[in-house]
């Protein structure tokens, strides 16, 4: 019985084989058929599992985050020493933003048209004030973009705080060399040098009367007139000129006449003199008082403002002043191109007459006139970085060789130096300034030698 079991039992096993073989046989893959291609290797299985990056794609450029509005801040001297200056300064960026948001229509940024506003506190003529109002602009009231206070001793002080923050510092207002030796990397200057200013003066003198000596040098012992003494010194030993008197002042002083008593004995034919505005005023009417006459006589900053004419009247006459800009200049598209440059902004007859409308007729001041000039720089060169980042829009400045009414603008990449802007000298005529030298920018010929005080007193104009 068990022998018959252990049969069926094997009989059974031995079906199931043969099922499960007829399964595999029917169920099985074919071989592989040998193909004439060539193999391709196989790739070794890597150590670790790899991450995949995606191939590269075409991605669209991101949008620029447009604001609702540019805001740009600074500081300007509405009290103080340099009280004049930063008020025509204002009015020049008040004229500028009306341009820029009621004539041009905004600036041009990511496909948008975007209004500008400036932020401005009053560091009345203070470096200390300076430096703290620039921290609020940029970390409390965060501006969009700054430009420097009026002044090279406010825009030295600045100028750090604008380097700290790595925020593009378009300085106006100080035209001292040394702010762009210090190897900042953010600023840029709108002016020439004022080691030029009266190195134009002396070449005028040099070119009209060659029998001119003896020169007398007076100024400020400031950062600014300190520089313009020493471009004065080198120019007058170049061209043959003996220094008869250099003297320095305090930049607040409140009496010349010891300074003036001394300077009547050295007997100059010109005197060539580095003031601002209050100096400057004090130091004319001074001269005046002592009858100190000379042939030519050229201050800086003093006659280029109009109150100088206003405070002085007829003694103003024949007096001299280095200029960045005059009304009656010729900047405009014309011009431009003739020189092969871009034109930007309004004319110089479009600005003046817009900021006669702005100031309720005050004529505007070389003061003026760069400030709002700096203003449209930072807008054109906000267009060309199509960015509001720093960097770039320093960039942008670096590569900008155009011109706008105050005149051709072009930068040292490196040091921010101006390069492109050339000098004028005014004088003051018959009650109206004009430009005298160069002569091919000249809206009149010059008067001299100047009239005498005593002239003057007398009621001689300084008519050619």
């Amino acid at each position: 019985m068990a022998y018959r079991t252990s049969l069926v039992i094997g009989g059974i096993v031995v079906v199931l084989l043969i099922l499960l073989g007829l399964v595999y046989f029917f169920t099985a893959p074919s071989p592989a058929v040998p193909t004439p291609t060539t193999p391709t290797p196989t790739p070794t299985t890597p150590l670790y599992t790899p991450i995949t990056t995606p191939g590269p794609t075409p991605t669209p450029t991101p949008e620029i985050r447009v604001p609702d509005k540019i805001v740009i801040g600074l500081t300007i001297s509405l009290s103080g020493t340099y009280a004049k200056e930063g008020q025509m300064g204002l009015l020049g960026l008040q004229t500028a933003v009306k341009w820029v948001n009621e004539v041009y229509g905004g600036v041009r940024i990511g496909g948008k048209r975007v209004p500008i506003e400036i932020k401005y506190y009053d560091d009345e003529s203070k470096r200390d004030l300076v430096v703290s109002l620039y921290e609020r602009l940029i970390t409390v009231d965060k501006v969009n973009f700054i430009l420097g206070p009026y002044s090279s001793p406010l825009a030295f002080a600045a100028a750090p705080v604008a380097e700290k923050y790595k925020m593009v510092f378009i300085n106006w207002g100080g035209a001292s060399d040394l702010i762009n030796q210090q190897g900042y990397k953010y600023a840029l200057t709108v002016w020439s040098q004022a080691s030029r200013y009266h190195a134009t003066s002396l070449e005028f003198i040099a070119k009209v009367d060659p029998t001119v000596k003896r020169i007398a040098i007076l100024y400020a012992d400031d950062e600014f007139n300190r520089v313009v003494a020493e471009g004065a010194r080198k120019r007058a030993r170049e061209l043959g000129f003996t220094i008869v008197f250099d003297r320095s002042f305090p930049r607040d002083i409140k009496d010349f006449t010891p300074i003036l008593v001394e300077l009547k004995t050295a007997y100059p034919d010109a005197i060539v003199a580095g003031t601002h505005f209050a100096n400057g005023l004090l130091l004319s009417k001074q001269l005046a008082d002592l009858r100190i006459n000379v042939k030519f006589l050229s201050l800086t900053v003093a006659p280029a403002v109009p109150e100088y004419y206003a405070s002085l009247g007829i003694l103003a006459e024949g007096v001299v002043f280095p200029s960045h800009w005059e009304p009656g200049v010729k900047y405009n598209p014309e011009v431009a191109s003739k020189i092969g440059l871009e034109f930007f902004g309004p004319t110089s007859d479009e600005f003046y007459i817009m900021f006669l409308a702005v100031s309720k007729g005050q004529q505007p001041s070389y003061h003026a006139a760069s400030a709002a000039a700096a203003l449209i720089l930072l807008v054109k060169a906000i267009e060309l970085a199509q960015s509001l980042d720093q960097d770039a829009v320093r960039e942008a400045f670096n590569n900008m060789d155009i011109m706008t009414f105050f005149g051709r603008f072009k930068i040292d990449p490196t040091t921010g130096y101006q390069l492109g802007h050339s000098m004028v000298l005014g004088q003051w005529q018959d009650g109206v300034r004009v430009i005298i030298w160069p002569p091919e920018s000249a809206t009149s010929k010059y008067y001299y030698p100047i009239p005498t005080w005593e002239e003057k007193l007398a009621g001689k104009k300084a008519k050619p």
